[in-house]
């Protein structure tokens, strides 16, 4: 692993050439940001932890998508399904990593035909470090018509490792996805209002989730999304992006047997907060777009913001 850092007198981060991984963020003293911490615990335990996930962020059903009236086959990563670009993914490669003013440059290029993905795919994750807020811009380019949702993966902890349930949470989102019996997408959208998902006004989370919401604003314009804070140290992080949906996770699957920076992971301990396009996109007609064309360039923007 070779580690980059971005330090001010305000936060102080630490990223990875593997994943183009955020693997910790310190503000006020204290690490925010939970998952291994070396190669080896990263990949014994939680892999997608602080990483970059891709080609294709989230579930993309039965492992396959029609594009321009041909069927891809993708490699499987979840039963029948692939989860975060599949077995050889974004998240488990070492990027390259070039530094640059207030941050750092990470670049991949995934090979035609890459874990079944059509197109020659050349991906950019370059995060930055301004005062109080960090920002990551992902960017990427194709040689054929593709597909592509990327994200960072980061688990969110603002309170010293107390459960994920005593934050408070606001989405700024009317509308969520709701799962089918296989826990996929499915292809409705249902409003929150009157449901356990209704986050528009801040509370505490208090339950298990993984969901994601359709944010409000449009897709392509930077938006407040997310709002995290811890209620007795009065800590929080705002988090902004470009893309339509917002993937909230609160580590149901942790469990002893995974290493952490400090010990054990816990169920629970964690929040993963995804800004994305909808998971299985490809797969909806009526969800936003996934597809990439030769010509056209993909972008995610998203900043946490601390406060």
């Amino acid at each position: 692993m070779t580690y980059h850092r971005l330090t001010n007198s305000n936060i102080k981060v630490e990223l990875s050439t593997l994943g183009a991984r955020l693997c910790s963020l310190h503000v006020d003293g204290l690490d925010v940001i939970m998952g291994g911490g070396s190669d080896e615990k990263i990949l014994a335990g939680d892999w997608t932890a602080g990483a970059v996930c891709g080609r294709h962020a989230g579930r993309i059903s039965f492992s396959k998508f029609e594009l321009d009236g041909n069927t891809h086959h993708l490699a499987k990563t979840s039963g029948e399904h692939q989860l975060h670009g599949g077995p050889d993914n974004f998240a488990l490669r070492h990027w390259h990593a070039e530094e640059i003013e207030s941050g750092v440059r990470f670049t991949i290029v995934s090979p035609d035909g890459d874990q079944g993905f059509p197109g020659e795919l050349k991906a950019t994750a370059t995060y930055q470090l301004n005062g109080t807020t960090l920002s990551l811009d992902l960017a990427a380019t194709t040689s054929k018509p593709t597909i592509v949702n990327l994200t960072n993966h980061a688990y969110w902890n603002l309170m010293s490792g107390r459960s994920a349930f005593e934050h408070e949470a606001q989405i700024l989102g009317d509308k969520m996805l709701p799962l089918n019996a296989l826990l996929l997408p499915s292809g409705e959208l249902h409003d929150v209002a009157n449901t356990k998902w209704d986050f528009r006004t801040p509370r505490l989370i208090a339950e298990d989730y993984d969901n994601c919401w359709m944010l409000n604003g449009k897709r392509g314009e930077m938006k407040h999304g997310l709002m995290l804070r811890d209620p007795k140290s009065g800590r929080r992080m705002d988090v902004f992006t470009t893309e339509a949906g917002m993937q909230f996770y609160t580590a149901f699957h942790w469990n002893e047997s995974f290493p952490g920076k400090s010990g054990p992971l816990q169920q629970y301990q964690a929040i993963a907060i995804e800004p994305q396009n909808f998971p299985d996109a490809c797969n909806h007609r009526n969800f936003p777009s996934a597809v990439l064309r030769p010509g056209e360039s993909y972008r995610n923007q998203m900043q946490w913001a601390f406060s």
